[in-house]
């Protein structure tokens, strides 16, 4: 069995960096559709929590999806149902002091528990859905070629059932992979390791989301997987398309990188054969 012809440098770059605009251009199409213009009005009425109170909720509530006090959630038509036990985070206790100067400023004087409670242990007023971002489509031969490929770069790959909706998560030289989860997903850890591990990686999360995410789809959509919501995962992010082509060189290289391997190990696979 003979392996096909490998494509030249050339036309993969072209042909990614039309791949790259296409998502750019879904993006923006998907960033102003009314559904998903309710849902993110929606989310920006949830407060940003610190990381040690996330963890905090994780503790508590692994499954947790959205989380706001009891007022909040009355202001949003919401109520808590009978019965649930909040979940404890730290809220600061701020005292006015003056500074050197004499001006009244705002010192941290320490922390006071308060209970937040999440989406489902409420009712009420019906909430917006949330627009499809998982990319379900499932190629079990791609998937034993990539994390092949993982291995072959150090990176262990571990399927496991995760909590919520955690499809997948990297670890620096581990990936843990959701047992329903989709081949772009595990793409999108696998991006991850080979771009955001080292002292060059993005601070935004935003950004490290939208780069791994677009190698996810432009792989995928190379390789004819199906079902991609990349686009749609990237928008509930707030990105736009021209931050998508400011990332353009990153995201081809690394798309580039990753069908190259895929490619050799194809061809060695056909000259064992």
């Amino acid at each position: 069995m003979c392996a096909k012809t490998k494509i030249t440098s050339t036309v993969l770059e072209a042909t990614l960096k039309d791949k790259i605009k296409e998502l750019a251009e879904a993006t923006d199409q998907a960033r102003l559709a009314e559904e998903m213009q309710t849902y993110l009005d929606f989310c920006s009425r949830f407060h940003q929590y610190s990381m040690r109170n996330i963890w905090l909720i994780l503790l508590r509530k692994p499954d947790a999806r959205m989380v706001a006090g009891y007022r909040n959630w009355v202001n949003m038509g919401r109520y808590v149902k009978k019965g649930e036990q909040g979940i404890p985070i730290l809220a600061p206790i701020y005292k006015k002091e003056k500074d050197q100067a004499g001006k009244d400023r705002e010192m941290l004087a320490g922390f006071r528990t308060v209970y937040v409670f999440d989406i489902s242990q409420t009712e009420g007023e019906p909430i917006p859905e949330t627009p499809d971002w998982v990319s379900s489509g499932r190629n079990d031969e791609l998937t034993a070629k990539l994390i092949s490929y993982a291995v072959s770069q150090g990176i262990e790959v571990e399927i496991v059932d995760l909590p919520g909706e955690t499809q997948g998560v990297s670890s620096g030289g581990k990936i843990k992979l959701d047992s329903d989860a989709g081949t772009s997903t595990l793409i999108h850890e696998l991006a991850h390791e080979l771009m955001h591990q080292g002292e060059k990686t993005p601070r935004k999360k935003q950004v490290v989301e939208l780069e791994a995410e677009a190698v996810a789809y432009v792989v995928g959509n190379f390789l004819g997987l199906e079902d991609l919501s990349s686009h749609n995962y990237i928008a509930l992010f707030g990105v736009d398309a021209e931050m998508i082509l400011n990332h353009l060189e990153r995201i081809q290289r690394t798309s580039a990188k990753i069908i190259n391997a895929l490619e050799d190990l194809e061809e060695k696979g056909g000259q064992d054969d």
